[in-house]
């Protein structure tokens, strides 16, 4: 459960912020990116700081950051290039 929240909700949200700003095709690959990146030290701020759970430094944290990064702009990209086309395209 724990997982699908983690990777699950920053998906949404990413998905809905881009769908919302309706930019061009490599703008919104990119910003997909640059939130996804954002979104692993948002779910790390979360963990330690608000819920004060999994605070331990670890040499391994980089690694999961960097995973949680890669599946998370995996997915939204997958997601993103099978949305229906009237979610993607700008208002003319």
């Amino acid at each position: 459960m724990q997982t699908a929240f983690v990777l699950g909700f920053p998906v949404i949200v990413i998905l809905l912020i881009v769908a919302r700003l309706k930019l061009k095709p490599l703008t919104s690959y990119m910003t997909i990116v640059g939130l996804g990146i954002l979104s692993s030290f948002i779910v790390e701020f979360v963990f330690c700081s608000v819920l004060k759970t999994q605070c331990e430094p670890d040499a391994l944290n980089v690694v999961g950051i960097f995973f949680h990064s890669f599946y998370v702009i995996a997915i939204c990209s997958i997601i993103y290039a099978v949305m229906p086309r009237k979610f993607k395209q700008k208002l003319r």
